[in-house]
């Protein structure tokens, strides 16, 4: 990449930090100024353990008032198991990595060993809203690399302002996991375009291309341990196996092949320890002989003893089809642009790799044609990489909370990469078209407002 592009790129990265911090403030008011400590009351019962709670809201400090609009929904699970530790099974369905970071965070900032809760909650926001920072600056690291050294990186940086308005919202400053895997994961797949990258450059596999694959590995495996989804990252690398398969097949690997293939196999295992370690974490407390549980828990007889599904069936509900009711259905239209969205980004970008002839110029090698589309941009990014965000539209359709998925989306590129090319291509070809972007960036943003006050009010959805 020449000087001038690294100049522009930093010049751009830096453009970044003031519209985040503004951003984060604007959510960051609404939560604190938002009505009453909302229908449940169990972040109140949890910070106050007085009898009269309710008659002492009113004399709460700002600070203790802001900290029981931030610790809402899923927060009070990671918050408490990151205090005491898990004490109940269901529990476990909650990040037993992230319940140590913000443990160890809240012993820093107390300067003890037994730091309150408050602490904890302080350190759950300081953790997200440092992790959803640096997950903007990998984004816009990885959509450069992806694209090419020949764009300007205008494209990357304006997926980077969507990634700062994610509909994931006030969950991307709150106690949850979501800023913390979308960093981990836009970090793991910039080391592997960083592979891949350098590797067709200089068109054979070195010890660089061994690091940055197995890096990626390491990163995937820590994103999963964050959230369970991290593991269809996994799908990054079953691509590229399955594209060695005709020289596996026939026996006509070549040396620098059979080296990549070991690397994307030793990646994917690292990955899945992130999924299986507390798995097994688990297995030891609950399943064998000799602990202080008791009775054994009916999943430990599985055949994949996983205490992680069994929590999700058997406490939250969750399994193939059990969301598809009618009551149900309000939940499935809020999710549905963000389907759509996924969706159609991570299909057109895998149909465009498969329709492109195999010796094409891509923009990166070509001039770029006068009437720009989004397609001839996209053309540029590894198709591999949508396919995680497609399965999660799939399994979040079929087989989980649907709602969530405006959350979970914040931490996959592809949906960024193409609304930021419809507004480029609006911009460059002074045509406004149906004005679909200029929708969709709108409405991101009245939907993070609105999502902002339920959240802090402790109102659905979430």
């Amino acid at each position: 990449m020449s000087n001038t592009s690294n100049y522009l790129h930093r010049k751009l990265a830096r453009r970044l930090i003031p519209i985040f911090v503004a951003w984060k403030c604007c959510l960051l008011l609404l939560a604190a100024f938002s009505p009453g400590p909302g229908y449940d009351t169990s972040s109140l019962i949890l910070l106050n353990t007085s009898a009269n709670r309710h008659d002492e809201l009113q004399s709460l400090s700002r600070c203790e008032r802001f900290a029981l609009r931030i610790f809402r929904w899923d927060a009070l699970y990671f918050v408490k198991s990151a205090q005491r530790g898990y004490v109940h099974e269901q529990e476990w369905a909650f990040s037993w990595a992230y319940s140590y970071l913000v443990n160890t965070s809240a012993k820093q900032l107390a300067r003890t060993s037994d730091p309150s809760l408050q602490h904890h909650i302080w350190a759950g926001v300081a953790i997200s809203n440092v992790g959803h920072f640096l997950s903007v600056l990998a984004l816009f690291r990885l959509l450069n690399v992806a694209l090419g050294p020949h764009q300007d990186g205008r494209v990357p940086f304006i997926a980077s302002i969507l990634h700062i308005l994610s509909p994931a919202a006030l969950f991307l400053s709150s106690p949850y996991t979501e800023a913390i895997f979308s960093m981990l994961n836009f970090t793991g797949m910039l080391h592997y375009t960083l592979t891949r990258s350098t590797a067709n450059a200089n068109r054979t596999w070195t010890v660089y291309q061994d690091a940055y694959m197995l890096s990626s590995g390491i990163l995937f495996a820590c994103a999963t341990s964050m959230r369970g989804n991290g593991l269809l990252s996994g799908l990054i690398y079953l691509y590229d196996v399955a594209s060695l398969l005709p020289q596996i097949l026939t026996l006509q690997l070549s040396r620098h092949e059979a080296r990549r293939l070991f690397a994307t196999c030793l990646a994917g295992l690292t990955l899945a320890i992130g999924f299986v370690g507390p798995q097994y974490l688990a297995y030891q407390e609950y399943c064998v002989a000799g602990t202080a549980n008791v009775v054994v828990r009916p999943w430990c007889k599985r055949t994949i003893p996983s205490i992680y599904s069994w929590v999700q069936s058997t406490y939250w509900n969750v399994g193939f089809l059990r969301y598809w009711t009618l009551s149900n259905l309000p939940l499935f239209l809020i999710a549905a642009p963000m389907m759509w969205l996924l969706v159609k980004s991570s299909v057109t970008v895998l149909r465009d790799r498969l329709h492109r002839p195999p010796t094409s110029p891509t923009v990166s090698q070509a001039a770029t044609p006068a009437g720009l589309t989004p397609t001839d941009t996209r053309l540029c990014v590894l198709p591999q990489l949508a396919l995680p965000e497609l399965a999660l539209a799939i399994a979040a359709a079929t087989s989980f909370h649907v709602q969530i998925i405006n959350r979970l989306s914040s931490g996959y590129p592809i949906w960024y990469l193409t609304i930021a090319e419809h507004v480029m291509a609006e911009t460059k070809t002074g045509t406004k078209n149906s004005g679909l972007s200029k929708w969709l960036v709108r409405g991101m943003i009245l939907y993070c407002m609105v999502q902002g006050v339920l959240y802090a009010s402790f109102l659905p959805p979430a």
